[in-house]
């Protein structure tokens, strides 16, 4: 009896053994969405009202891709960095600061 117990015991651990899964090491992925995300619009603006509308809007440029250099570019022209769910002309409605 002791030896069945001990053998079915051993069976059970190699078998546990031999089911772990091969370890990946963890890595991060890069960030999918752009400047402000998926749903709002990357825009340099000179006028903020209160978060609801800004005014004289113009696009942030190409080939920026992080937040420091959307900062930079809206800086150089002396305008805030701004992250617009709707944009409309040269004005943007419901805007948040990058």
């Amino acid at each position: 009896m002791q030896f069945t117990l001990a053998a079915f015991t051993a069976l059970l651990s190699l078998t546990s053994a031999a089911a772990v899964t091969k370890r990946y090491p963890a890595t991060l992925v890069e960030r999918q969405s752009g400047i402000c995300g998926g749903i709002a619009t990357p825009l340099c603006c000179q006028t903020d009202v209160l978060g609801v509308a800004n005014l004289n809007c113009a696009n942030a440029g190409a080939g920026i891709k992080t937040t420091e250099e959307f900062n930079a570019a809206c800086a150089k022209d002396g305008t805030t960095a701004q992250c617009c769910v709707l944009p409309l002309g040269a004005d943007g409605l419901l805007c948040t600061a990058a």
